[in-house]
């Protein structure tokens, strides 16, 4: 059984047309789909014929949304998997879709992977585990992960680690030699650099305990805690500041010393 086209419509949408078949709308069609089945007035068309039509343009209109997502800037496979899919584009269509901007290498995860790991070596201070973290969350697999991540090589990572360090560094005034030193290591792993990275960044930053500045911060450090615990008897408010110094580690005679000078204060008044 065949149906006529009777109409072929204009919509208000450029490049987008309406098709009649014995007189009743029957479904919307592009301009490439159009041109490419040469369709025309009074053309018959079997039902295999329109199913392959309207097949052809779910395609294309797939094809269009997802040229457009990628007009703006890269995009891996899943996300634009996940772009037509919030589309409501169905899953045949998108597969083709993909299939197709692969094949005509506008869609390539290795060179999106190596961008993102040139990108993010140049403009933050993260290292590479967080890097492959964000690329798996994007659906990069482990070998084009392992690839892109030569983009970042060794020397790299450790002048990226030193900037971070230095920088943390900077913001870390106030607190024991000790801590601060723990905690730029610790802020180096979260970043995703490797313990053998962070610990060629930890020579070459080369920190130095300054005495001075060591007991400034005690003092400081201290102070807070006195204040803290006064509600406390002397001998208790002792020990707990005592302990407080020792986890922000300040070093045993320097709190000593401290709790002398401040028991001493203490007597006097």
């Amino acid at each position: 059984m065949t149906q006529k086209i009777t109409m072929i419509k204009t919509q208000k949408r450029k490049g987008r047309y309406n098709i009649y078949l014995d007189g009743k709308y029957a479904f919307p069609i592009g301009e490439d789909v159009l041109i490419r089945f040469a369709l025309s007035k009074g053309q018959e068309l079997t039902e295999e014929e329109i199913q392959n039509i309207t097949e052809a343009d779910n395609t294309s209109k797939a094809y269009q949304k997802a040229l457009n997502y990628l007009s703006h800037q890269l995009r891996t496979k899943k996300e634009v998997r996940d772009h037509l899919a919030q589309q409501e584009i169905a899953v045949p269509d998108i597969e083709k879709t993909i299939d197709k901007l692969v094949e005509l290498k506008l869609l390539d995860d290795l060179q999106y992977a190596k961008s993102f790991v040139r990108t993010m070596a140049r403009t933050s201070d993260k290292g590479p585990t967080v890097i492959s973290a964000k690329l798996k969350q994007k659906g990069i697999l482990a070998d084009d992960i392992s690839d892109a991540l030569l983009e970042f090589p060794l020397a790299d990572q450790i002048k990226s680690g030193l900037a971070a360090a230095k920088k943390s560094a900077n913001h870390l005034h106030g607190q024991s030699f000790r801590a601060a030193t723990n905690k730029i290591f610790q802020q180096l792993m979260q970043k995703g650099f490797s313990s053998e990275v962070v610990s060629e960044v930890m020579d070459e930053l080369d920190l130095k305990s300054d005495d001075e500045a060591e007991s400034s911060a005690l003092r400081e450090q201290g102070d807070k805690l006195w204040r803290k615990n006064q509600r406390f008897d002397p001998k208790k408010q002792v020990q707990k500041v005592r302990e407080g110094l020792y986890r922000k580690g300040f070093a045993s005679d320097l709190i000593n010393n401290y709790l002398e000078d401040k028991q001493a204060e203490q007597e006097k008044e």
